[in-house]
């Protein structure tokens, strides 16, 4: 065994102390705009070619 596990519980009390001080964070992935990050694909070699 390579280290003790510890378990603790919370009371339904310190859980909702624990969460008012830490509130949990919504999922990041679900508030990006889908296609964003490929918005500008067509665009790409546009964007390298050198004016001039």
């Amino acid at each position: 065994m390579i280290g003790k596990v510890t378990e603790w519980k919370m009371t339904p009390e310190e859980l909702d102390a624990y969460r008012k001080k830490y509130p949990p964070k919504p999922d990041q992935t679900k508030l990006r705009k889908r296609g964003q990050a490929f918005a500008d694909i067509h665009t790409y070699g546009n964007r390298r070619k050198k004016n001039g």
